[in-house]
């Protein structure tokens, strides 16, 4: 299994336990879909492979852009603030 469907079943996890849409995008990248995760902490999102999409039929497509503007650094942070208040609980 390569990274990127080892990413696709982490992030796919993530978007059945919060709400999230799935669509096409991004102009720089057309053929790969970008699934947007709202987590408690904040929007966090991924773009997903073409041959990942089987994983994703749980999620609801969105035919508008819903991006934050959030960096890759301000999406790990998210995902950490998240973390930290989860294991708080």
């Amino acid at each position: 299994m390569d990274l990127y469907r080892e990413r696709a079943h982490l992030v796919a996890l993530l978007a059945a336990d919060y709400p999230s849409t799935i669509g096409y995008h991004d102009p720089d990248e057309p053929e790969w879909a970008v699934v947007i995760v709202d987590l408690p902490t904040g929007q966090v999102s991924w773009h997903v492979a073409p041959n990942d999409m089987d994983l994703f039929g749980h999620v609801a497509r969105s035919d508008i852009n819903t991006w934050d503007g959030h960096t890759t650094y301000e999406k790990y942070r998210r995902i950490r603030q998240h973390n930290h208040r989860s294991a708080a609980v």
